[in-house]
C-alpha cells in the first residue's frame, strides 16, 4: 500500500527527531530521507524505522483514515418555508377578523397577559444589567483618574 505525502512527512519529522537525539548520524538521516521520499509503500517506511525506538508508532496502518476527508455538499434549502410564512402572515389577519368578538377579546387578553409576564420578568433583569454597566463605567473612570506617581 502506498503512503501519502502527510504520512511520509510525519515519518521524516520522526527521523529528524531521532537524529537530534543522537540515534542517527546526519549521514544516516540523509540516506533514510532519500529512501523515504524515493520509495512510497508502507513496507519501505517500516524498514526505515524498524531499528528505532517508537518507530512502529509512525508507520502508517493499512486501514488508517486519510489525512483529510471530503465533506459532503450541504443540502439545498427550499424556499417553501418562506412562502408558507408569507402566506400565513397575509391570511392570519383575515382569519382573526372573521372571529366572533368574544374570541377576539380572549386572544387580546392573552396577548396582554403574556406581555405583562414578560415585562415583569425581563424589566428587573434589564435594570440590573444597566446598573452593573453603570457601576463598571464609574469604577473604570475612577481608576483611570488615579495618579500612579506621587
Amino acid at each position: 500500500m502506498r503512503t501519502s505525502d502527510a504520512e511520509r512527512q510525519r515519518v521524516a519529522d520522526f527521523l529528524r527527531d531521532c537524529c537530534a537525539e543522537g540515534r542517527l548520524t546526519p549521514d544516516e538521516l540523509e540516506e533514510r530521507l532519500d529512501r523515504l521520499f524515493g520509495g512510497g509503500t508502507v513496507a519501505d517506511v517500516r524498514r526505515l524505522v524498524a531499528d528505532l525506538p517508537g518507530g512502529h508508532a509512525v508507520v502508517p496502518r493499512p486501514g488508517s483514515p486519510p489525512a483529510f476527508r471530503v465533506l459532503p455538499e450541504p443540502p439545498r434549502r427550499s424556499s417553501a418555508p418562506g412562502v408558507v410564512a408569507v402566506i400565513g402572515f397575509a391570511v392570519a389577519p383575515v382569519l382573526f377578523m372573521s372571529l366572533p368578538w368574544f374570541i377576539k377579546a380572549m386572544v387580546a387578553g392573552a396577548a396582554v397577559m403574556v406581555g405583562f409576564v414578560l415585562a415583569v420578568t425581563l424589566v428587573p433583569v434589564a435594570l440590573m444589567l444597566w446598573g452593573l454597566a453603570w457601576l463598571a463605567s464609574r469604577l473604570a473612570r475612577a481608576r483611570s483618574q488615579q495618579r500612579w506617581w506621587p
